[in-house]
């Protein structure tokens, strides 16, 4: 068949990769450049001044082997090689407290006074911790079903620690984040206040883009803007902008949502009612050398992410997660929702993202999506299909890739 991919980023060019060979695929991405959410500075973003040979993440950047098994699985087909990186993290509260994970004091290069301090303070969360843990295990989907994460967490410091941990996973504003529905958010984070490790890739995120990209036998079509995307029963009939009509039997959309009936012109009252609710969410990542916003706090660990509750964001540190030589001296930031922290002076790229703004509503609908993926031509992939993380892009190609008969992993 002749199948048309709306969508060049994860979830798409894992699609195309799986149905490739199967069928005739034609990806096409509105973006300039190909990845979605996948940015790497120095290989699918250019960036002036930044030295070669170092790589920078923008986006997705680590990923947990235990939790992340057909990711991991399609990075060993790619031969795509991975790093360990550590399992820590830190919380900056507003009051100046600092806690600091089990990872994080292992790793410290403070002295063992402050070391023991630092022990003491996150054991005194521990029992809260366990006690969570324990309820989120044993949680039903149908008892999760059309709650708020608010409804479901308290006011300790754990559970702004656990909510501002969904602002890392999602990049979803602090003040939203407690609206986002519990039958995503409590599993996620079930799963990764657990024992987990973590991956990076070498060379950066993109290098699995590239790869899919050196075996892909369809075509590429970038700054691809859909100006017509309808369906009946001779095929789907998709045009670009400036461009004649082009038929296809199928029609896989992989982009976020809210798009969805933005880019269909033919919708169905069931397709209307399925995506109505959704809504986008636009989200800068900056990347830069200031370290002064740990400084300010006294702090002298940098963690893979710290969590700050104000200004609520987050800052990943690059060098460890992209394996940034210690020789070159400069340490690399990734941050959201800082910007009033860093010197402007210091900020090497602002990386724009969209992302969905995941509400009760709009996340009841998935499993009439997902069971009429397929109906009018249409399929549909991407991490919001899932758990809202690379996982889900990989198993939701996966999906699309079972009902066309193309490959699995």
């Amino acid at each position: 068949m002749e199948i048309a991919i709306i969508g060049g980023g994860a979830a798409g060019m894992i699609t195309a990769y799986l149905l490739d060979g199967a069928h005739r695929v034609t990806v096409y991405e509105r973006q300039p450049i190909l990845g979605g959410n996948i940015r790497t500075l120095g290989r699918n973003v250019a960036v002036a001044g930044l030295p070669e040979g170092v790589f920078l993440d923008s986006g997705v950047i680590e990923f947990s082997p235990e939790r992340f098994t057909k990711l991991h699985r399609l990075f060993a087909e790619l031969a795509i090689e991975l790093r360990p990186v550590p399992a820590a993290t830190g919380l900056c509260l507003a009051d100046g407290r600092v806690f600091a994970s089990q990872g994080k004091i292992a790793g410290s290069r403070a002295g063992a006074l402050v070391r023991l301090r630092e022990a003491l303070r996150l054991a005194r969360l521990l029992p809260a911790l366990h006690r969570f843990r324990r309820r989120a295990g044993r949680a039903r989907a149908d008892e999760l079903a059309g709650r708020r994460l608010d409804e479901v967490l308290g006011d300790g410091v754990l559970d702004e620690w656990l909510r501002l941990l969904m602002v890392y996973a999602y990049s979803i504003p602090r003040d939203q984040v407690g609206a986002m529905p519990a039958a995503l958010t409590i599993p996620t984070l079930h799963a990764f206040t657990g024992d987990v490790s973590w991956t990076s890739v070498v060379g950066g995120i993109y290098r699995y883009i590239e790869a899919i990209l050196a075996r892909l036998r369809g075509e590429v079509v970038t700054s691809a803007i859909v100006d017509e995307l309808r369906r009946d029963e001779a095929g789907v009939h998709l045009r670009l902008r400036g461009a004649e009509p082009r038929r296809f039997d199928a029609v896989v959309i992989a982009t976020t949502p809210e798009r969805v009936l933005e880019l269909l012109s033919d919708p169905s009252e069931a397709e209307v009612r399925r995506f109505a609710a959704w809504r986008g969410n636009d989200v800068d990542a900056v990347i830069h050398t200031d370290s002064g916003l740990y400084r300010r706090r006294g702090i002298v660990d940098y963690s893979e992410f710290d969590l700050f509750e104000d200004p609520p964001g987050y800052n990943a540190y690059l060098n460890r997660l992209c394996g940034i030589d210690p020789a070159r001296g400069v340490d690399y930031h990734f941050s959201y929702n800082l910007e009033r922290e860093i010197d402007p002076a210091k900020i090497l790229h602002v990386q724009p993202h969209r992302t969905p703004l995941y509400a009760v509503d709009a996340y009841a609908e998935l499993d009439a999506i997902r069971g009429a993926n397929g109906e009018r031509r249409t399929y549909f992939a991407g991490a919001w299909l899932g758990d809202g993380l690379h996982e889900g892009a990989v198993r939701s190609a996966l999906a699309v890739s079972e009902r066309l008969g193309g490959r699995s992993l």
